[in-house]
């Protein structure tokens, strides 16, 4: 037997040996298929129409939950950003006119992202805060990931409100506002007590005299504290820094700056309940 010689290697090799398509070129493939059916039903009618709008919507339906998942965990649940998310899929499925430059994607992003926030910012609050905040919220969810790209490490809140065009206050009352969606319940128990409730830790502004106690209290403790985590209790709590821009400033991850506060905030809490 013998084998044709201008047969390439690549030609000659079984089918087990084919090359997995990569990611990006599924994604492509995908991306094709669903402009070819808008492209047809563009051009359809009635029940056709239809069938082609519904293959083109369960498609894209990967990429409408990739779009979703950036914006868990910030008070909403998971299930419910993601049935927003295919909302907006549909609207843009339905309201895409193809022409000859036109690129179904690039209409869908924004329009599954826009109906996202919309949602946020109409319907999921449960404290609402004034309508400004609100919107700075948001820029932030771009601004904070493009700079982190361009800086290579988190952005402080000064470039956040110059990247923005906001005054820096601004910036910090929107970080303040970030629970807003879901507050947290006076009566959870702390991760670090769970002796102790959430509004056990509140102060009572009108109550002076425990005010003054627990002050007297925590001054002796606090004195005693590390040079590093006195700077850093006057950062967090009284210049209002990030635990991004405090680590920037010590020499730290955010993430270790975040386990120094939890020690020193356990160490106080220890000293008000001794």
């Amino acid at each position: 037997m013998t084998v044709d010689v201008s047969t390439s290697p690549e030609q000659q090799k079984s089918p087990q040996h084919k090359e997995v398509p990569s990611r990006q070129s599924r994604r492509d493939q995908q991306a094709a298929e669903v402009e070819a059916a808008l492209r047809l039903a563009a051009e359809a009618t009635g029940e056709r129409r239809t069938q082609l709008l519904n293959q083109a919507i369960i498609l894209d339906v990967p990429m409408a939950r990739t779009l979703a998942s950036r914006y868990y965990r910030r008070g909403v649940d998971s299930e419910d950003v993601v049935q927003i998310a295919y909302v907006g899929l549909v609207k843009a499925a339905n309201g895409y006119r193809p022409g000859p430059e036109t690129d179904f994607r690039s209409y869908a992003v924004p329009t599954i992202r826009g109906e996202i926030r919309r949602y946020f910012r109409d319907r999921a609050w449960m404290v609402r805060p004034p309508r400004g905040i609100q919107e700075i919220q948001f820029a932030l969810t771009t601004a904070e990931g493009e700079l982190a790209l361009e800086l290579h490490r988190w952005p402080t809140d000064g470039e956040l409100a110059e990247a923005i065009g906001v005054p820096l206050g601004d910036i910090i009352d929107a970080k303040r506002a970030s629970g807003c969606f879901r507050p947290s319940s006076l009566d959870a128990p702390l991760p670090s007590a769970p002796t102790l409730s959430v509004g056990s830790t509140l102060a009572d502004e009108s109550d002076t005299y425990q005010l003054v106690d627990s002050i007297e209290a925590l001054r002796p403790v606090v004195a005693d504290l590390p040079d590093r985590h006195r700077l850093i209790l006057h950062r967090r709590f009284v210049d209002h820094r990030t635990q991004a821009e405090i680590g920037i400033e010590i020499g730290v991850s955010q993430m270790q700056v975040s386990r120094l506060l939890h020690e020193i905030m356990i160490t106080l809490r220890s000293a008000l309940v001794a």
